[in-house]
């Protein structure tokens, strides 16, 4: 009996190394996507197709899982396959699972699963990706490397889009884009950008070489900038003298003008007068651009000027920069090279968002479930220990660097102090009450912690939630609990904790704040509707009614929080706004019980008909603060156009550098011809229907910010790609004024003056801007447009958005590279032919391709 009970055991042995020899590796996995069809007309559609296929050795038995994650899909897509069920956990995060009938796949066998979803899909970038597997009875999740997603063309989508009236950006459409810019001479447009106030040219060339001696008596600081800005670009000596005759001589205006003007003249020897160091601080950035392109790549030992006059000062006295870092992190070195090109262009606010739904980036000393909780993003089942990883962070939460990672508040520090040195006033971004997904999953962290340990009392003092919250809605951005409960002291607690703490890093770096950003954007309709604790708060408040009176409640606390500090109130424009019924339809108003308590208001939702076109507008006539940061000409987060391979968002149009660059400020009603589809814009009927700005509007429009989003920027080289160059449109109408073509009432005569200025500005950009920024601060991987084309007669006819970068071309088909012909004039057409553009320093862009 005994011998046959141990042959028993043997075999369960050997059975179980048999079965564990043989589990099911993910990298076993293919899988593969494809665009089925795609349709903008009459209803937005797309179906595709998921192709699951065993490459090992063994069967794939259902129970495992695949997550995925993508924007711009249905948050309940239609699956056409019985077998499996694809739902929407959070904001961009996916779930595929298969059902209990999803057969076995035996080695080399596939199965394909089909869906179809209500948008018409715009980006190869938007299909699904982040992809990766949990197997049954497993907790982590693995990455399928084998994953493919078929790209869809450029004259994919143009069939797609056929008879829609869609921007598709051929060839030929750049080409008509293009067809109004021709090259200019050095002297024809700006010697530098921004442009400056006045400039004039001076006969003659200044040489140097040998020694540099900058002298001042005034200005050690800015003198000190452009010392070692110099020594990185010229190989002799510099030196700083505060007596005596310089080549660089810097001299304290004693007639009164603003801080930030400045006089630069070249003439004999280089003369620098301001008032105030911000003054000298930007004639320095004035006078480094007019340096030698090719000194910025290598040093030179002697080089020549062209004199010139320059008398300037800004337009704008908040002339601002906005990036997320919760949505995707960038590192604190990334920052510091943004903030060096901000003070380059110019620019002197920093609006530095660092926490959201999908992230928190900033230590807080005594919460420290903040970031060990809210910074980390990886797999879980929960979102119990850390968040889940949106925008395709992937499963591993200490190997995500554009998921997780925080400041520590000794890097926040040095951030304000980089800042400082570089006059930026950088204005931290906590968002309340929505926005606060990340916050709330810490909090409960720390709740749990605390109440495992006995400490009811420390377990909700930060807490932000109510648990018996049934309150049902969906946030902007799809996520669900995202508002912090507002009706408990314990919300309140921890926002002046948040705010404090940040102070106190201001204080250790010697950095002033005076102004608070508290997001306030976007509270999800439903937010606290059935929340106990709220019904409870209304009833037990004689000044509440309802949960419409919530928000007021909170900004009155938030807004005598900030007074007690000695901090101006920010936010979006919501913070501004109340619902009020026009024509039986909730319709977003200025807010009157805020319009005398000095909020400073964020207006961005200007999407050509959606209704908001005038609201900085309608804000500003009512006594608010207001920075304008239109979504449809300064949201950098979209894409510069409809191309496929172009990256970006598209919710608010589609935004490039001459997009940015014909911004009107005040008269936002001109910025643009098109909408987001296309159409052309009546701008009358636009104008008639909406509010214009008061004389005492115009006084509260205080400048205009750049946003950037960062929902689809992964990592500093693509930060720097949305970036420029469109953020040059952006310094440029913060800082100089208004072109004369603003002031054409006559519509046909304002762009066709309008087209001219756009050469001028374009030329510049592609003659020295870009090359430069090749190497400023080590280089930036800037965006290099394609060209756009057209055969006529024969003859091939190519054409550049920035005139002055170089097209090459190859005829064999091959890709064009640095030692390609230029192409210089039309050419006859021979077969397959590819054209691609160039900076002068042999970077490129993606190529096309023309055929005879």
């Amino acid at each position: 009996m005994l011998k046959h009970v141990l042959h028993l055991v043997l075999i369960l042995l050997f059975s179980g190394c048999s079965f564990e020899n043989q589990s099911f590796e993910v990298d076993d996995i293919h899988l593969n996507w494809e665009l089925l069809s795609n349709e903008a007309i009459p209803k937005q559609s797309h179906e595709a197709k998921f192709t699951l296929t065993n490459k090992g050795e063994n069967e794939l038995e259902p129970g495992w899982e695949i997550y995925f994650n993508t924007i711009f899909l249905s948050l309940s897509p239609s699956s056409h396959s019985e077998e499996v069920i694809i739902e929407h956990l959070s904001g961009d995060f996916f779930r595929i699972k298969p059902k209990a009938d999803f057969p076995k796949l035996g080695p080399g066998e596939s199965f394909s699963f089909s869906y179809s979803s209500d948008n018409f899909l715009v980006k190869n970038s938007h299909s699904p990706h982040g992809i990766y597997m949990v197997q049954k009875g497993e907790d982590e999740g693995k990455v399928i490397q084998n994953f493919h997603a078929k790209p869809f063309k450029l004259h994919d989508l143009d069939t797609f889009a056929d008879g829609s009236g869609l921007p598709i950006p051929t060839i030929n459409y750049l080409y008509e884009e293009n067809k109004n810019l021709k090259l200019l001479s050095q002297k024809e447009f700006s010697p530098i950008i921004p442009t400056p106030r006045s400039y004039q040219w001076v006969e003659g060339e200044t040489s140097i070489r040998g020694d540099i001696t900058i002298t001042t008596s005034s200005f050690e600081r800015s003198a000190t900038i452009l010392k070692g800005q110099l020594e990185k670009i010229y190989s002799g000596n510099v030196l700083i003298s505060n007596s005596g005759q310089g080549n660089i001589i810097f001299e304290k205006k004693t007639e009164p003008i603003s801080k930030e003007a400045y006089e630069l003249e070249i003439g004999e020897v280089i003369t620098i007068r301001a008032s105030d160091e911000k003054g000298a601080f930007y004639a320095v950035q004035s006078l480094l651009a007019l340096m030698p392109i090719e000194a910025f790549s290598s040093p030179v030992s002697e080089f020549s000027l062209n004199r010139i006059l320059i008398q300037d000062e800004p337009r704008f006295g908040y002339r601002g920069l906005f990036l997320d870092v919760a949505r995707n992190f960038q590192s604190k070195q990334a920052i510091l090279k943004l903030l060096d090109l901000m003070a380059f262009y110019k620019l002197n606010v920093f609006h530095f968002n660092l926490a959201n739904d999908e992230g928190w980036r900033i230590e807080i000393p005594g919460l420290p479930e903040l970031t060990e909780i809210g910074s980390k993003r990886g797999h879980s089942k929960d979102e119990t220990d850390f968040l889940w990883p949106y925008y395709g962070s992937g499963p591993d939460q200490e190997n995500s660097p554009n998921g997780s990672g925080y400041y520590s508040a000794a890097d926040f520090v040095e951030i304000l102090q980089y800042a400082h040195e570089r006059h930026i006033e950088v204005i931290p971004e906590i968002g309340v009450p929505a926005h606060s997904r990340a916050a709330i999953i810490a909090m409960r962290k720390r709740y749990h912690n605390k109440m495992a340990s006995g400490d009811e009392t420390g377990a909700r003092e930060y807490l932000l939630e109510d648990f018996d919250d049934r309150s049902e809605y969906l946030s902007a951005q799809n996520f669900r609990g995202n508002a912090i409960c507002i009706c408990q002291e314990s919300a309140f607690t921890f926002y002046e904790k948040v705010i404090d703490e940040l102070l106190l890093m201001y204080r250790a770096a010697n950095v002033p704040i005076k102004t608070f950003h508290t997001g306030g954007d976007e509270v999800p309709k439903g937010s606290w509707s059935k929340s106990p604790i709220c019904e409870k708060f209304i009833s037990e408040t004689p000044d509440l009614h309802s949960i419409h009176d919530l928000p007021n409640y909170f900004y009155t606390r938030i807004n005598n929080m900030f007074k007690a500090k000695g901090l101006q109130t920010a936010g979006w424009e919501e913070i501004g706004q109340r619902e009020v019924l026009v024509n039986g339809k909730e319709t977003a108003r200025p807010n009157p019980v805020f319009a005398d308590e000095g909020f400073r208001v964020y207006a961005w939702n200007s999407v050509a008909g959606w209704g908001g076109e005038d609201m900085a507008y309608q804000l500003a006539n009512s006594g608010y603060e207001v920075v304008v940061c239109n979504s449809s000409n300064i949201y950098f987060d979209l894409a510069y156009n409809m191309d496929p391979d172009e990256p970006g968002h598209q919710w608010s149009g589609y935004v490039d550098l001459k997009t940015a660059w014909r911004t009107v400020p005040l008269n936002h009603f001109i910025s643009n011809e098109r909408d987001m589809y296309g159409r052309m814009i009546d701008l009358d009927a636009l104008a008639s229907e909406k509010v214009i700005l008061t004389e005492t509007g115009k006084k509260n429009i205080k400048g205009i910010q750049g946003q950037l989003w960062t929902e689809t920027v992964k990592g500093q080289e693509m930060m720097e790609y949305y970036l420029l160059p469109k953020m040059l449109g952006l310094v440029e109408r913060a800082w100089a004024n208004d072109p004369k073509w603003t002031l054409i009432k006559n519509h046909g005569e304002r762009k066709e003056a309008m087209e001219e200025d756009w050469n001028v500005f374009a030329n510049a950009v592609g003659q020295r801007e870009l090359p430069r920024l090749d190497h400023l601060f080590g280089g930036f991987n800037t965006r290099i447009p394609k060209p756009g084309a057209k055969v006529e007669n024969g003859l091939l006819h190519a054409n550049i958005e920035t005139p002055g970068l170089l097209i090459r071309y190859t005829k064999n088909g091959t890709e064009p590279d640095q030692n390609s012909p230029l192409f210089t004039a039309e050419l006859p057409i021979e077969g397959k032919m590819k054209i691609k553009v160039f900076t002068p320093s042999g970077r490129s862009g993606r190529s096309i391709t023309v055929h005879k």
